[in-house]
């Protein structure tokens, strides 16, 4: 038998194997083809710029030693300046009474509790009291403290309602004063 009439008989018999069998061999010359002349490329091309903008933001922004802790005196200088002297506690009071009667709203109970920070000369007053008034003038009254000067942090907020027909509310607040105990 003649080596051309077998292949005949055996293409002519599995005729579509041998048709998927081409799709495919032609699918994977073109995805090869992609890779290769497309994304390849592509991926290096855009690493490469990768590489050169991370050089550059790190070359732009490197300081000198010197000039990191000059920087960093002066974001410590900054800080301590808003840290209130332990003498002017009694004037950040009045100016959160203050606050609140700005805000049509009245103080009714305040109470504070100090501590002492270690190996710093710092106290820490913790300041509990509430408030009532409408809705709107409380929120008015927390936006007020976020933007004191002072070195504050606002520990706890919780609001109640008598009635849900009225706009009035009533907010305890917890907050933490830092005070200077010693002249630095």
């Amino acid at each position: 038998m003649n080596t051309t009439k077998v292949i005949k008989e055996i293409v002519s018999m599995q005729s579509k194997a041998f048709i998927v069998i081409g799709v495919l061999l032609l699918l994977n010359l073109c995805l090869y083809l992609y890779s290769a002349v497309y994304q390849l490329p592509r991926i290096e091309r855009l690493q490469s710029n990768w590489f050169e903008k991370r050089k550059a933001m790190t070359d732009g922004t490197a300081l000198d030693i010197s000039a990191e802790y000059r920087k960093g005196e002066e974001d410590l200088k900054a800080w301590r300046a808003r840290i209130l002297p332990k003498k002017k506690f009694p004037g950040f009071i009045g100016n959160l009474f203050d606050l609140a009667e700005d805000n049509s709203l009245a103080i009714k109970g305040i109470s504070y509790k100090s501590t002492e920070l270690k190996n710093e000369s710092l106290a820490a007053y913790t300041i509990d009291f509430s408030v009532s008034g409408k809705y709107a003038a409380v929120k008015s009254f927390i936006s007020d403290i976020q933007r004191l000067h002072e070195m504050i942090t606002i520990d706890n907020v919780s609001l109640s309602s008598g009635k849900n027909t009225e706009d009035s509310v009533a907010l305890k607040m917890q907050m933490t004063v830092y005070l200077r105990t010693g002249e630095q």
